[in-house]
């Protein structure tokens, strides 16, 4: 099953399409983006998130010529673990990718390469525009990753073993359960936006108190306190500080120009966000069908040869997902050792002192 989703302006998962097929290839991924274009928009720039698969880049390049690619940084931290040692490799490789200036994204870079100049070549040749937000030439907010998607896949795991006709109902009635909680969730809202990015403000108000403004002339101001001092740009809603342009939410520094200038904080953020756009995702009702006639066929079974053991309803997960599970810091798997002797793990058998 293949899945398209996207994301709320209440930081919440959007599906968008499903699309049920015999296997992942480049036929299956065309017919899938085919009709998921036409219930796209090409209106505002369009970012696809998704993982390195061959097939899912072939027919993006045909059906979305336009669109801005990126891929999921998970995907690439498990490919790093693997080739490259080293666990703070990984951290400043998540700085890098997370950064919001070129400043931010320049300095992780020149300590990845100080630590291991093989594993700033891999980052460079893998694109920087599709894995860097700071390079990204479409608006990814604040997506990093593909994981939308997967939560999807583990909502609908009880139902992927069954039928077709059941699987369609299932989502169904799991997505009309989603629009009809959300869509009361939109109307009961108080606030000119949703309850996510109303947090995010007020936070980011709270540590706009402690910043000071100086103005430089009607829209424009100079921030100074906190991590770093910015210049703001109220009218083209630009920061120093990047977070501004990248989330479409105003930061901190926005916050302190915002309420020096006597400008309400709402008229800020991005119309995405608003109360009116999250109803309007979920105004529309999903209706089952029902009264339908069905053609009385015989339904054999697939000719499909069945593998050994038993059958895997999700996925197989990475070692670096299971480790995350278990609450351990991620590390390059190393194989286990059993001595021939004793068979306890840890040495061999010219090691063996039984």
């Amino acid at each position: 099953m293949l899945v398209a989703a996207a994301q709320d302006g209440n930081f919440q998962i959007y599906p968008l399409a499903f699309g049920i097929v015999d296997g992942e290839n480049d036929e299956s991924w065309e017919w899938f983006f085919t009709k998921l274009a036409s219930c796209v928009s090409d209106e505002y720039p369009l970012v696809i998130v998704s993982d390195r698969h061959a097939s899912i880049i072939n027919a993006c390049e045909k059906v979305f010529p336009w669109a801005t690619r990126g891929i999921c940084y998970y995907h690439l931290q498990e490919n790093i673990v693997k080739k490259y040692k080293g666990k703070h490799l990984l951290y400043l490789v998540k700085g890098a990718a997370y950064a919001h200036t070129l400043y931010d994204f320049d300095r992780y870079m020149d300590e990845i390469r100080s630590a291991n100049p093989d594993l700033a070549d891999y980052l460079e040749e893998a694109d920087v525009t599709l894995w860097s937000r700071v390079h990204c030439q479409g608006d990814r907010y604040n997506l990093k990753t593909s994981n939308i998607a997967e939560s999807i896949n583990s909502a609908l795991k009880r139902a992927r073993g069954f039928p077709i006709q059941f699987l369609l109902e299932f989502i169904r009635e799991k997505l009309g359960r989603w629009y009809w909680k959300r869509r009361g969730d939109a109307l009961s809202l108080t606030t000119q936006h949703s309850r996510g990015v109303e947090h995010l403000l007020a936070v980011r108000e709270e540590n706009a108190y402690t910043l000071r403004v100086q103005q430089i002339d009607g829209w424009k101001f100079f921030v100074k306190g906190g991590n770093r001092d910015c210049n703001v740009d109220l009218e083209l809603q630009k920061c120093d500080c990047g977070v501004y342009q990248v989330e479409k939410i105003p930061c901190s520094h926005a916050i302190a120009a915002g309420t020096a200038a006597g400008v309400h904080i709402s008229t800020l953020v991005w119309p995405v966000y608003s109360k009116d756009t999250l109803f309007a995702g979920y105004s529309e009702n999903i209706y089952p069908c029902v009264g339908q006639l069905v053609e009385s066929r015989t339904c054999f079974p697939p000719e499909v040869k069945r593998g050994p053991g038993r059958q895997k309803k999700s996925r197989w997960q990475s070692w670096l997902e299971l480790s995350r599970m278990r609450g351990r810091k991620p590390r390059k798997q190393h194989r286990v050792y059993r001595c021939s002797v004793c068979k306890e793990t840890g040495h061999k058998r010219p090691q063996c002192k039984n």
